[in-house]
């Protein structure tokens, strides 16, 4: 399923606004166990574990705009079907594999921007606010909305001043 269609789907499940609550509901929806914990390196991680109910791991020192956008990018690994990171029991014992694919990478990414920025409402929105102002609207980085801005072919209010 194309990533920004299936976050539009998810989204018209919801039937939530683009804020904090679109998140806590679909966690909700799919069973799916939110951990915040510190980590050095990592930013989130998706865990599907056979039998038992998947997690989003996020790291709690990153600012939260930026740790939004993280879990929505796993949820969207969960939506999509991605499965990339994997526990399983085999006759040794409990085994981890992990796939790293950057087209996978880039469906979920597509996903959390849609999740997060929707085309639709940017399009009515853009011209009306800064980059900022947008980012902060929307709950996410201004590099995050920047690179959405972009991809959407879209201008913000004193564009020449802020991108």
């Amino acid at each position: 399923m194309d990533p920004a269609v299936a976050a539009r789907k998810l989204l018209d499940e919801l039937g939530a606004p683009c804020d904090e609550d679109t998140l806590a509901l679909a966690l909700r929806k799919f069973g799916i166990e939110l951990i915040e914990d510190r980590a050095k390196e990592l930013d989130a991680m998706f865990v599907y574990i056979p039998k038992g109910r998947p997690v989003i791991a996020v790291n709690s020192s990153r600012p939260l705009r930026r740790k939004r956008f993280s879990i929505a990018h796993e949820l969207g690994h969960f939506v999509l079907g991605h499965n990339s990171i994997s526990f399983f029991e085999g006759a040794s014992g409990m085994a981890v594999c992990i796939r790293h694919d950057a087209r996978l990478e880039r469906e979920a990414n597509i996903f959390a921007a849609e999740l997060l920025m929707p085309k639709v409402a940017l399009a009515r929105e853009a011209h009306k606010f800064t980059l900022s102002e947008l980012a902060s609207r929307y709950l996410v980085s201004n590099q995050a909305m920047e690179i959405r801005l972009k991809e959407l072919g879209l201008v913000c209010k004193n564009a020449h001043e802020v991108i």
